[in-house]
């Protein structure tokens, strides 16, 4: 919603009409311009690929990214959270995405900063002992290297400018800076808490050499903090981007793979949604820097100097009142002598107190009615806030599926303006289709809706703009017959989807309005409707990339069936061979003369067992490869054990490996599909062959084993006795592309989480403690109501 609104703000620019026009981003080169491009020049190729325009990357510092936005010469810009918030107060930029970065194996959307000093320096413990000591930052505009850690200095009673004995500025990289820490160069210095950990894990610098100052728990990340969480880095757009470019880069961003080559070149771990930054507005408000610099000048001698101009005429106008007042006095004591001369007047002057008092009452009631429509204007703002609030609600929780956030939302709006009926129609190419009903379904008719597709097309050609007819009574050539099917008002909007009416957002009652709704009540439909739309195109993204995920993971069973192309030939061999033999056996007994009938019988049985067998094996090869939809059922993960192992015990006898079934005999099904799980448990098995490759023989065995666990799911893990996993390589063995083997693609493993993670379980593997790896999945138990 927030992008949509920003975006709808924006100027038509003269990229819109040059489509050949280079689309310049403009990135905050902190580590150096040749760095920059090399990390970025990845993304630039990703968005050209799916805009279909140009992108170039321009590396910039501070002064010469205002100095080419001033200019017009970027349409994007890519900084940290404080140089966006500067940006945004003096140019109107507006994020529509923001960075994701990985962290110890989970993505993150914020960061934070430590303030550290040497563990053997036992007269720093806190914040406050840094009074009088030395410190180092990065720069004093760095937001991590910096500003972070001045806010919780500050609201520690400590000026970092006025009360340290020494402050040090040393630019990146900031590892030197967490070099002269650990020398005693300083006594405490600040840095990002991944450059931190990222030197602790190469092993350049040990973590308890370190004390964390101010340590932050609780703060839902893993690395030591000092600080506050603040959102990672902002992609925005500028006030002279067209808005049809920025959605499509937003989109673009938003469904960028967590892997994408893009993202690794980046070290991202790709884009979400636009955080919200108003924590960084408070710490610059705090330390009164960037758009709030103006709160230093609160000074006496600065509010003196600042508006010395009002200050002087205000002092001449107090010397003229008091020469006025003395005036006055003198005046007064002459009026004393003319009252004999003002008592002729007395009798005036009470006329007009009387048309004074009736002036008064007239007032009175002027104000009551005033008071009235104001109080009812608020009504109608709270009104306002209230639906507001809750179509946040609507939209922002994760727990609803599209279509509930759908019907919520035309509740809503049903409520609010108060009419009977809601529809929601798609707009195609076959007609106007009705998609969802909201209130009482029998007023609308065979789902034709309040309005016939003539008065529909009404609403179409408005643009985005409400329709509001209060009384249909008073449309004139009523020809497509809408007052006679009972309705008499009508509130409409279109909702536009990537340029083009998608469908339309209605209302309609059967009696007729005083008047029009206010303009408040026409920007809420309108937000309605651009929330409608965002939806649809998250759900349209959500559905191509379940696509993608499909066919990806058909891919995965074709190379596995590749892989396993020789033993499946033995295995089909080995039927087919013996349904020949017992054929061609027969046939000579015929042509002998030999008509045992019993001998004849038992041959062509054995041959049909023998082909049966064969076309079994195909058709489950068949069913393994073939792509489709995921089919959601019941599935008895037993059976699925069992199908899995009878397609691969040759290959396992061809390597050896003695395969071991432990089945829990009351095992539960669970809800998935069936294909997608044996993928899985083939992939587990495969992975635990390959595995014992190096064991003696005799001596290589895979136990399959399912269980119904204590809570309340059903777990199937594969153990071998092979070498195992390392430490270093455990953590990533699910990570896409990643592999300990030399002809391994690395995707097995990666799609087995996908799938699993579809299912609502968990997947994990750990090492065994007399060798070998155990891999491991469980998924909830089907509901009692389903079985």
């Amino acid at each position: 919603m927030l992008l949509a609104l920003v975006l709808g703000a924006a100027p038509v620019d003269h990229l819109a009409a040059d489509e050949g026009a280079v689309i310049r981003i403009g990135i905050l080169a902190y580590r150096g311009k040749t760095l920059a491009l090399t990390r970025w020049s990845a993304t630039a190729k990703y968005l050209s690929a799916h805009i279909g325009r140009p992108f170039e990357i321009v590396p910039v510092d501070l002064d010469e990214m205002a100095d080419a936005i001033n200019t017009g010469k970027l349409q994007f810009t890519l900084t940290n959270p404080g140089n966006y918030v500067s940006l945004e107060a003096r140019f109107g930029a507006s994020r529509i995405a923001t960075m994701q970065t990985r962290e110890q194996g989970q993505t993150r959307v914020r960061y934070g900063a430590v303030i550290i000093t040497r563990s053997a320096n036992s007269s720093i413990q806190s914040l406050q002992d840094l009074k009088g000591k030395s410190f180092m930052a990065v720069s004093p505009v760095a937001f991590g290297g910096f500003q972070m850690a001045w806010r919780e200095l500050i609201e520690n009673g400590i000026d970092p400018f006025s009360d340290l004995s020494d402050l040090q500025f040393a630019g990146f990289p900031q590892d030197k800076i967490i070099h002269a820490v650990q020398t005693g160069a300083v006594d405490a210095a600040t840095v990002r808490a991944e450059t931190l950990m990222r030197m602790v894990e190469a092993g350049t610098v040990d973590l308890n050499a370190f004390r964390i100052l101010n340590p932050q728990h609780g703060k839902g990340s893993t690395l030591p903090l000092s600080t506050r969480l603040y959102p990672e880095w902002p992609f925005a757009t500028l006030r002279n981007t067209p808005r049809e470019l920025a959605t499509r880069v937003a989109q673009a961003l938003l469904s960028m793979p967590a892997d994408h080559p893009a993202a690794q070149a980046s070290r991202t771990a790709g884009w979400t949604v636009p955080l919200d930054y108003s924590p960084v507005h408070r710490l610059m408000k705090t330390l009164k820097i960037g758009p709030y610099q103006i709160l230093r000048q609160t000074s006496l001698s600065a509010v003196i100097k600042r508006y010395a101009g009002w200050i002087g005429g205000i002092t001449l106008l107090l010397l003229s009142l008091i020469i006025l007042n003395g005036y006055i006095s003198r005046t007064n004591h002459r009026l004393k002598h003319a009252q004999s001369v003002l008592r002729n007047e007395i009798s005036e002057r009470k006329r007009s107190q009387e048309a004074l008092a009736r002036y008064r009452d007239t007032l009175e009631d002027e104000v009551t009615k005033r008071t009235e429509d104001l109080e009812e204007t608020n009504r109608s703002l709270e009104k306002s806030r209230m639906a507001l609030r809750e179509l946040v609600k609507i939209t922002s929780a994760p727990d609803l599926s599209h279509e509930e956030k759908l019907a919520r939302l035309l509740d809503t709006g049903r409520e609010y303006f108060s009419l009977p009926v809601a529809v929601l129609a798609s707009i195609k190419a076959g007609g106007r289709q009705i998609c969802r009903v909201s209130g009482d379904t029998g007023l609308v008719k065979n789902r034709a809706g309040p309005l016939s597709n003539a008065c529909v097309t009404r609403l179409i050609e408005h643009k985005g703009e409400p329709l509001d007819i209060p009384d249909l009574e008073q449309v004139k050539n009523d020809t497509c017959g809408c007052r006679q099917q009972g309705w008499r008002n009508y509130l409409g909007a279109a909702v536009i989807v990537d340029g083009r009416i998608h469908c339309t957002l209605e209302f309609a009652g059967t009696h007729a309005r005083e008047s029009t709704y206010s303009t408040w009540d026409h920007e809420l439909l309108k937000v309605m409707a651009q929330w409608i739309a965002d939806e649809v195109e998250l759900q349209i993204a959500h559905e191509a990339r379940q696509r993608h995920q499909a066919e990806f993971a058909r891919v995965s069973r074709m190379n596995t069936i590749g892989e396993m192309a020789a033993s499946l030939a033995h295995e089909l061999n080995q039927p087919l061979t013996g349904a020949i033999n017992y054929c061609n056996g027969c046939l000579r007994m015929l042509r002998d003369g030999k008509n045992d009938s019993e001998t004849l019988a038992i041959g062509m049985q054995n041959a049909v067992e023998g082909a049966t067998l064969a076309a079994d094996i195909i058709r489950r090869i068949r069913e393994f490869v073939q792509k489709g939809d995921s089919r959601q059922c019941a599935v008895d993960l037993n059976q699925a054990v069992c199908n899995v192992a009878t397609l691969v015990k040759h290959e396992a006898s061809r390597h050896q490996v003695k395969l071991r079934l432990d089945l829990d005999k009351n095992l539960p099904l669970v809800d998935g599909d069936l294909i997608q799980l044996e993928q899985v448990v083939l992939n587990f098995i495969r992975n635990g062959i390959d595995a014992m490759d190096a064991v003696i023989s005799g001596h290589r065995i895979l136990t399959v084993t399912t269980l119904h666990t204590k809570g309340g799911a059903v777990m199937v893990s594969t153990k071998d006795n092979g070498e195992g996993i390392t430490d270093e390589a455990m953590p990533r063995i699910f990570d896409a592309f990643y592999t300990t083997k030399a002809d391994g693609m690395g995707i097995g493993l990666s799609i087995s989480r996908s799938i699993i993670e579809a299912h609502q379980g968990n997947i994990r593997a750990r090492s065994l403690s007399n060798g070998g790896t155990e891999l491991l999945f469980e998924l909830p138990i089907r509901p009692a109501n389903l079985s």
